[in-house]
């Protein structure tokens, strides 16, 4: 992903903003019998440990095919209906590289369906590195790819365990998301999945992307294009995170714009997102200093934030689901 310095003016592409009936129920009181479950941090940990292990996931790489059939089992273990979808991907000097969207669908037949995803593929090259010989070698990317899927995967666990009754979830995972460079050839699962959806018709109440949410010291603002496409959204899930005592990482200020999954969703689909991404306001690029350095490795990632990412997904998904 990318910052951008413009704002996508959603009306030039047809979309309009949601209406009344798709507003967000997270502003509604909670009740006396509402279940909220527990989100494990250690198992998200893990998760992440795990996918490292296979080393960097670039399109075409071993890894990275192992690394999918990693996820996808992953994923089926929890009792997700999970598919792959192919596609050809070019970038960085590559052409017609084998690339894999990973979809995973729970509760199918409700009719309500939140959307849930992140990248999982990690960079090819570090270009923000200090050091000028490691420059041209693929990362791990922990934060950058494999914090978004580990919490995903365990909300998946969590899923599992509390079946939602009123509410679908659909995760997709995204590939090649991070393989571009200047302004060219980000997001391409992205561009992919929104223009050849899974499903005829594809669409949700709205969506959630998990991008870089794993980092000590972690701050999500709002994007600017996400949440000028639906500003009650954003203000109801970062109230939220205030009331649940995470107002330190869940600051409601304006980030840049960022050229990230989320945005063409929301150009191509029409699906309201909130993109959860951690912003550094000042920093050269906007995002950690470790970001496509060989930095974003197991060292960065700190429980406490994943434990705030899932447990406030848990209290937004299931309070839908009320």
């Amino acid at each position: 992903m990318r910052i951008i310095l413009f704002i996508l003016a959603f009306s030039a592409f047809g979309i309009a903003c949601k209406q009344d009936n798709n507003k967000s129920d997270t502003t509604q009181p909670k009740k006396k019998d509402l279940f909220i479950p527990d989100f494990n941090q250690d198992s998200a940990y893990v998760y992440i440990e795990q996918q490292l292990a296979f080393g960097p996931r670039v399109p075409g790489t071993k890894a990275h095919l192992e690394c999918r059939d990693y996820l996808v089992n992953k994923l089926e273990s929890f009792g997700v209906k999970t598919q792959l979808q192919e596609f050809k991907a070019n970038f960085l000097d590559q052409n017609n590289v084998n690339s894999y969207n990973i979809i995973g669908t729970i509760n199918p037949n409700a009719t309500k369906r939140i959307l849930l995803s992140a990248h999982w593929d990690s960079r090819m090259i570090a270009d923000k590195d200090d050091n000028a010989d490691m420059k041209n070698k693929p990362i791990l990317g922990a934060d950058d790819g494999a914090s978004g899927v580990a919490v995903i995967l365990e909300l998946a666990s969590v899923f599992h365990k509390y079946p939602l009754e009123n509410l679908g979830i659909d995760i997709v995972l995204f590939d090649a998301e991070d393989q571009g460079k200047d302004n060219e050839n980000w997001c391409l699962g992205a561009k992919y999945w929104t223009t050849h959806p899974h499903r005829p018709g594809y669409s949700a109440k709205y969506g959630i992307l998990l991008d870089m949410v794993g980092a000590k010291g972690a701050t999500f603002r709002y994007e600017a294009n996400a949440y000028q496409f639906d500003q009650e959204l954003h203000e109801a899930i970062w109230t939220l995170a205030g009331d649940l005592g995470y107002g330190n990482f869940f600051i409601p200020q304006m980030s840049g714009t960022i050229e990230d999954d989320h945005y063409y969703i929301m150009k191509n689909m029409g699906i309201p997102m909130v993109d959860i991404i951690n912003t550094k306001m000042g920093n050269q690029g906007g995002f950690g200093d470790y970001h496509h350095t060989h930095e974003d490795n197991l060292d960065i990632i700190n429980k406490r934030t994943l434990q705030v990412v899932g447990k406030l997904m848990c209290n937004v998904i299931y309070r839908e689901n009320a």
